[in-house]
């Protein structure tokens, strides 16, 4: 029988960072959704395309405010996302790491952002904007439209767990007597 291999917590972290650099970035790539549909010709013409950028503790990645332009997929590192609180006073409401993605609507929606997104460690994150996007759609539209399909799947299961997240709070969402499914619009 093997024995189970020990791991020393005050070096796994290292480890793990290790692996995460020697990652490709066309490797990075291909796990985000939006991007799943894409072969290895499209991974590589992608990677020529995002942006890499490096972000110190505290450095603000995203203010508030700002009309959205694109998404951000943390390559290492983490980020908060900070809302002004109650008391006016900024509160860390979530934090995101490695492989999670912030931002994915803006590719579709400009909206400005209502919260901050700030660096809580050292990161570096990949950027993927809308001009990326439309220059795709123009140069490769099969490429675009595979990315704009995948976006618009990640988009509704998104929206379907946050209704579900708001309905399980007790918001809800029906008139009185009404059940869930289709409604006719009115005359």
């Amino acid at each position: 029988m093997e024995s189970p291999e020990l791991v020393d917590p005050e070096w796994t972290n290292l480890f793990r960072r290790e692996a995460e650099a020697r990652q490709t970035l066309e490797e990075v790539l291909a796990r985000v959704p939006a991007f799943s549909l894409l072969d290895s010709r499209g991974l590589k013409t992608l990677a020529r395309i995002v942006h890499l950028r490096r972000f110190a503790p505290g450095e603000v990645v995203i203010p508030r405010g700002v009309e959205q332009s694109g998404f951000y997929l943390i390559r290492s590192g983490s980020v908060h996302i900070v809302r002004q609180g109650p008391d006016h006073l900024p509160a860390v409401v979530g934090t995101l790491g490695p492989g999670e993605l912030l931002g994915e609507f803006a590719l579709l929606d400009s909206t400005p952002r209502t919260s901050a997104v700030v660096a809580a460690e050292r990161s570096e994150l990949i950027g993927f904007f809308k001009p990326d996007l439309m220059d795709i759609l123009i140069t490769d539209p099969e490429m675009g439209c595979k990315i704009l399909l995948r976006l618009a799947e990640q988009m509704s299961q998104t929206l379907a767990r946050d209704y579900q997240s708001l309905v399980a709070l007790g918001y809800d969402f029906l008139e009185d007597g009404e059940e869930a499914g289709y409604r006719p619009a009115p005359p």
